[in-house]
């Protein structure tokens, strides 16, 4: 009996535990927090977006401060969003752009 009431206790933390590690406020507002992808995209990002064109072109100093920024979830979405494929960005392209600031953020 008492290896059931401890094995009860133990998944009731468990229980606990993950329920104050949840977020409910990301749920609430998606991965890129209170902001839209769209909003993201032409505020926060928008210095990347020659670098999104073009596998060439260089990636400037201030789209990968503001690429630190950003989540990687967040950055998923945009990159995949249709207002980032409206503007003419290939999201193959895109996705390279962390790499290519020499920080790892698939």
């Amino acid at each position: 009996m008492s290896k059931f009431v401890g094995l009860l206790l133990l998944l009731l933390i468990t229980v606990a535990i993950a329920e104050y590690d949840h977020h409910p406020e990301h749920e609430k507002h998606g991965p890129c927090g209170k902001f839209s992808t769209q909003r993201m995209l032409t505020h926060k990002l928008r210095h990347c977006e020659k670098a999104a064109r073009s596998i060439r072109a260089p990636v400037s100093s201030q789209c990968c401060k503001d690429l630190a920024k950003v989540s990687i979830p967040c950055l998923h979405a945009v990159f995949s969003s249709d207002a980032f494929k409206k503007v003419g960005v290939d999201p193959k392209i895109a996705i390279t752009i962390p790499h290519r600031c020499h920080f790892a953020k698939p």
